[in-house]
């Protein structure tokens, strides 16, 4: 990666950097409000508790990863999870929305917070079973979620450059449109390092957790 791309990494990230922040912030209050009324036992965390454990159980991709890792195929379960994260849970739910003018935002703004409260409800149990859960879990969350972070906020950024041009130096709405995706393209750089590892850490836990 030459310093020229770097730079302009840099300059991408600098110019969301609040929004960045706000989807951060959003992440950390939904995941507290989840892992809260778990501890609680909320009806509501219950049943979604028991809603994601057997969709993990049941339905594909996670059965597919799921028989990947059983069989030994650890660099197959690493790609498929690599892929359905950057494909489905980063791109197609919290970025492409962008092209949305202003309501894309609130949908990647509502996707976000359901994201966190998921996760808030059904992580803390995994991170108290054991060390070996918790260096598992621990990694996971920050390494992808780091990644939805810096999506949702590519995908943010594009739904209100349209209403805000002059941030981009322009009147044009359409050319403030397609300079916020030239960002969001340099911002996932970071993102497709971060889902690559996060897939890498997460299965390869998984597999030495399974295979002792």
């Amino acid at each position: 990666m030459t310093l020229h791309v770097l730079e302009e990494i840099g300059q991408a990230v600098k110019r969301i950097k609040w929004i960045l922040l706000f989807v951060t912030v959003l992440y950390v209050c939904s995941y507290l409000c989840g892992w809260y009324l778990t501890s609680a036992n909320s009806p509501l965390a219950v049943q979604t508790g028991e809603l994601i454990r057997g969709t993990v159980a049941t339905e594909t991709p996670f059965t597919t990863v799921t028989q990947l890792l059983r069989s030994g195929d650890l660099l197959q379960a690493i790609l498929a999870t690599f892929a359905y994260n950057l494909g489905s849970g980063a791109f197609l739910a919290t970025t492409l929305p962008g092209i949305i003018p202003l309501v894309g935002a609130l949908i990647t703004i509502a996707i976000t917070v359901v994201r966190g409260f998921v996760i808030g409800v059904t992580y803390p149990a995994i991170l108290s079973s054991s060390i070996s859960w918790f260096a598992v879990g621990m990694g996971t969350i920050v390494l992808e979620l780091g990644a939805y972070v810096f999506s949702g906020a590519a995908g943010i950024h594009i739904a209100i450059s349209t209403m805000t041009p002059q941030s981009f130096n322009t009147q044009s709405r359409w050319i403030a449109f397609k300079q916020a995706w030239k960002d969001a393209a340099r911002v996932y750089v970071i993102v497709i390092i971060l889902l690559a590892l996060g897939a890498t850490w997460e299965m390869t836990g998984l597999f030495l957790i399974t295979h002792p």
